[in-house]
């Protein structure tokens, strides 16, 4: 996979996450977690330190089981997003399996500038390769740039995730 798609006179091509982007990666989910742990939500809901790290550190390792799609939209060397899905298995369902999106960023200061949507097409392309029939993810309802984004994209709410605080 190297798609290369020009993005206003700028070239974003779309690689997968290796071990050599480790650190840009966990600088840009550090970005999302800080902005995630900004919102006004319940009180409980935070994102522990160090969560980024971890994080990326998992998927690399998970990357060689076929099962996850750890890309990056770069432009030229520098890392402007980031997309982490993975498969998930559901026997009990007609589908059998579909991919879950963890996680999708754009770096601060590129947001609204087109980079999320050739990762997000990526995903679409990989999804119809491997058979998958949907594809779902969470959206915090208050990052309401997000919500939106993924509408525009033809996501609809599926699920309603309640939550309350004991």
């Amino acid at each position: 996979m190297q798609s290369f798609i020009l993005m206003s006179e700028k070239l974003l091509e779309i690689r997968p996450i290796l071990p050599q982007n480790r650190e840009a990666a966990i600088e840009l989910v550090n970005q999302f977690f800080r902005m995630v742990n900004k919102l006004p939500l319940d009180g409980i809901f935070k994102i522990r330190p160090r969560a980024a790290a971890k994080m990326v550190d998992i998927y690399l390792k998970l990357r060689a089981t076929d099962k996850v799609l750890f890309i990056g939209g770069f432009i030229e060397e520098e890392l402007v997003s980031l997309l982490i899905a993975r498969v998930e298995e559901k026997p009990y369902l007609i589908e059998e399996k579909n991919l879950f999106i963890d996680l999708a960023i754009t770096k601060q200061g590129k947001r609204k500038s087109g980079y999320m949507k050739p990762l997000v097409d990526e995903t679409f392309r990989y999804a119809k390769e491997k058979g998958i029939l949907a594809i779902e993810l969470r959206a915090i309802s208050e990052n309401e740039g997000a919500v939106q984004f993924w509408k525009k994209m033809g996501f609809d709410p599926f699920y309603v995730r309640f939550r309350k605080s004991v």
